[in-house]
């Protein structure tokens, strides 16, 4: 029980750092594409129109490309948490299972108890019954 408490809890703080790691690589990766966006640009000797065109030709790439970036990310994301579900899933059905064994065990235990008792009860009057015979 703890130990499945505690694998929840590094599940759950592995989970976060993945996310955080998604968002600090997106980031990086915007202000990477801003940066140099903005070198080309600066850097270029070309007349207005065309670096215009030349800004939004590139503001249309990086703006794929983080969109690319997204879509992995989301895919990423949504195969770890399939996995994860099939995980609990699949520990869920265990514990059912053992649930119902230790039930049925439990019943034939008790079953098992019954008899013997009754046995024991049985023995008891059959003794008694020899002793009141002997003691006439």
């Amino acid at each position: 029980m703890l130990k499945d408490y505690l694998q929840k809890v590094k599940a759950e703080k592995e989970k976060q750092e993945r996310k955080e790691a998604a968002a600090k690589v997106a980031a990086g990766f915007a202000v990477g594409a801003a940066v140099g966006l903005t070198s080309g640009i600066l850097f270029a000797p070309k007349a207005g129109e065309e670096t215009r065109n030349e800004i939004k030709g590139k503001a249309a790439d990086t703006l794929n490309k983080s969109k690319e970036q997204l879509q992995e990310i989301k895919e990423n994301i949504a195969e770890k948490v399939e996995g994860v579900r099939d995980t609990v899933t699949r520990k869920v059905e265990e514990k059912k299972q053992e649930k119902e064994i230790i039930v049925e065990a439990f019943a034939e235990a008790k079953d098992e108890i019954k008899d013997a008792a009754k046995e024991a009860k049985k023995e008891l009057q059959e003794a008694k019954e020899k002793i009141d015979k002997k003691a006439k």
